[in-house]
């Protein structure tokens, strides 16, 4: 498909053919009430489950948008939303977009202090959350701010969220919002410094309706499980884009371990899974065996949040008979890279792929000219006017100064390569990157090398300051059950790594760990274990 029928199918498949204004709630709603597929299929840790229709959707964020208002919300407030993996999470998202408001979804996973910082910047006067993790949100602001709260009475001064919301009508007309409007406001993971809020386009299910139905091939019949939290981007669009396209997707409240997800997968018939590689890693420790014999009716699986090593498309190549497809996104990017699940045969393990139809891709230098293929650079994105996603940084100018380059190009400081072929890989972030005797070393090369070796079950890569060399690069590995540390254990991953990346990349120094930092999104923060050689460094520990 040229660029042009690309969008033209995007844009007739979620509604919006010549309309320039649209509104969100009745895109994923309102405009599949008469579907009889349920709109989402809940699962609760004690093993509840509820099951809504577009319908009980459109209807439940009607009763949610009349609250808004009542409490003062209009057009362009933004609203923020901090609640667990439970349907009113939804339906809290689908009522600020009816009303026109601008959702502010927030990770129930923080404290108390990162969630007031979020709401603060975010100049959020309302906040949804859920007794279960009330807790976490402030009784005390600086400013005043409304709290709604599900599931119980909540502190005082909150406002008993089912009770409010009964007394609501479930008429009320979507409010109209340009394509370019703000509609969700979206912080940053905070892997590679401080938080920032992204303000994500009206248009965010056009922009990711290729990475979705051209990647995945997520169709009308399919059992969709977005593995993500809504609070995250990923898990956000998921959800968004499924609904938009009138697909059933599930949620489950519980954070998803590798063996309940088997059960879970198995339990739902779930036939289109996106998910993160933390868990398809944890998939892999249970052994071929175990993975191999679960009753299953997966038929694609979409990875992102960081590379998808090479091994682990394999393994699943093998163990299911599916090909895990990467794909590359961002808050700043959204999802504009991906192996294309028709093309799953050619799939080039270790590639997060192609340009996916539609959109603009280059790897640039940081003035922003391409460089030639096969040249490490800085992963940009130029979207057309139909793949609008991000409107930059929210009243941050001085971090929008380093979002773009050259003619446009957005950058956020990931670096890959591209082959002849188009295929892009990813070499990890630019103060990541492990300079070494005059080379320059992807930690993610050599994280890939040792996820080779049988013991492995994870590894991050950094350099570690050398008075001779610069760095030496230093990996930390997670073993796989069964398997322990010991010195000839580490001189064999050295070895074998040596054998796969050559004398200049392989590590120097292999220390086994039982768990690697990481983001709440599953993403290693490398820069922790830099801080932590540092530390030990300067205590002069002596390294294992």
């Amino acid at each position: 498909m040229t660029s042009a029928e690309v969008w033209t199918q995007a844009l007739a498949e979620i509604g919006w053919t010549g309309r320039d204004r649209v509104n969100l709630a009745e895109t994923m709603a309102d405009r599949h009430a008469s579907l009889t597929r349920p709109a989402l299929v809940w699962e609760g840790r004690d093993g509840t489950r509820r099951t809504l229709g577009f319908a009980d959707l459109a209807a439940a964020s009607a009763r949610h948008a009349n609250l808004l208002r009542r409490l003062g919300v209009g057009p362009g407030d933004r609203v923020a939303c901090v609640m667990p993996r439970v349907p009113e999470a939804i339906v809290a998202m689908l009522g600020a977009f009816r009303l026109g408001a601008v959702h502010l979804p927030i990770f129930s996973g923080f404290g108390e202090a990162a969630v007031a910082r979020r709401v603060a910047d975010a100049g959020a006067k309302t906040v949804v959350t859920h007794a279960e993790v009330r807790d976490r949100v402030p009784e005390r602001w600086d400013a005043p701010v409304a709290v709604l709260t599900v599931g119980g009475a909540g502190a005082p001064g909150d406002t008993a969220y089912a009770a409010a919301v009964a007394a609501e009508s479930e008429a009320f007309d979507p409010v109209p919002r340009r394509r370019d409007d703000p509609a969700v406001l979206l912080f940053t993971s905070g892997s590679t410094g401080p938080p920032k809020a992204v303000a994500i386009a009206t248009n965010f299910p056009a922009a990711i309706w290729p990475a979705l139905r051209v990647g995945c091939d997520l169709r009308a019949e399919d059992s969709f499980w977005p593995t993500g939290d809504p609070g995250w981007g990923y898990g956000l669009v998921c959800y968004g884009v499924a609904m938009a396209l009138g697909i059933t997707a599930h949620m489950w409240e519980a954070n998803p371990q590798p063996p309940a997800t088997l059960d879970f997968l198995a339990r739902h018939r779930i036939t289109s899974l996106a998910t993160v590689p933390t868990l398809l890693r944890g998939l892999m420790a249970l052994g071929e065996e175990t993975v191999r014999r679960q009753d299953l009716s997966v038929r694609t699986i979409a990875s992102c949040g960081e590379p998808l090593n090479a091994e682990v498309v394999t393994f699943f190549r093998r163990a299911w008979g599916v090909t895990p497809l990467d794909q590359f996104g961002s808050s700043e990017h959204g999802l504009p890279i991906g192996n294309r699940f028709a093309e799953r045969d050619q799939v080039r393990p270790g590639s997060m792929g192609r340009a996916l139809p539609g959109q603009c891709i280059a790897v640039v230098d940081e003035a922003g000219a391409p460089v030639a293929p096969s040249t490490v650079g800085l992963i940009a994105s130029l979207p057309p006017p139909d793949a609008t996603y991000a409107l930059g940084y929210w009243n941050n100018p001085e971090a929008e100064r380093w979002l773009r380059r050259g003619e446009g190009w957005i950058v956020t400081g990931d670096l890959g390569r591209q082959d002849a072929d188009g295929f892009l890989w990813f070499e990890g972030r630019a103060d990541d990157v492990i300079k070494s005797a005059g080379y320059r070393i992807g930690p993610f090369e050599v994280e890939s090398a040792l996820l080779t070796h049988p013991a492995v079950a994870e590894a991050a890569a950094i350099g570690k300051p050398d008075p001779a060399r610069g760095h030496i690069v230093k990996a930390f590995v997670v073993l796989r059950p069964g398997h322990t540390d010991s010195s000839a254990l580490r001189e064999e991953l050295v070895a074998a790594a040596r054998r796969a990346l050559g004398a200049h990349a392989y590590p120097r120094e292999i220390e086994v760990v039982t768990e690697l930092p990481k983001t709440n999104t599953g993403k290693i923060q490398r820069f922790l274990l830099r801080r932590q050689e540092a530390a030990a460094a300067a205590k002069g520990t002596p390294t294992p």
